[in-house]
């Protein structure tokens, strides 16, 4: 049973789950297929449930923190499809999250990032659209 869903909310426009943060949040030096995107006392609510974040039911304030770590290039990929208007250049990678949350109430934290188990992890670089070229 879910007890706890922290996100920032469902907009009027209904964007929901999204919220802007500081550019000095992200790190990328694609080059050695290394990144880090770091986030500390985000104001967010807790929903307790999906469906009541999904409905912008009744919340909490909170705060989350995380960060994330990409640093152990496995191999590249790059991939042109003018038919589709689609390109891009891809690491496969190694990635370790350390994570926070906090109410009122109650603190959760996840396990060290050095316990983090990697399935899979990807740090990409796109075109497609308009910018397709």
């Amino acid at each position: 049973m879910q007890i706890h869903d922290f996100n920032p909310g469902v907009t009027e426009s209904g964007l929901f789950w999204t919220v802007a943060v500081p550019e000095s949040s992200i790190s990328v030096n694609f080059a050695a297929g290394k990144a880090s995107f770091q986030v500390n006392d985000l104001d967010v609510e807790d929903y307790h449930d999906v469906v009541n974040a999904l409905l912008d039911g009744p919340s909490v304030d909170a705060s989350i923190s995380w960060n994330i770590q990409w640093g152990h290039p496995l191999g590249r990929t790059k991939i042109r499809d003018a038919g589709t208007g689609f390109a891009g250049d891809f690491v496969q990678n190694i990635a370790q999250i350390a994570w926070t949350g906090k109410t009122d109430t109650a603190e959760f934290a996840a396990d060290a990032a050095s316990t983090s188990v990697n399935e899979f992890s990807l740090l990409a670089h796109e075109r497609n659209g308009i910018f397709f070229s």
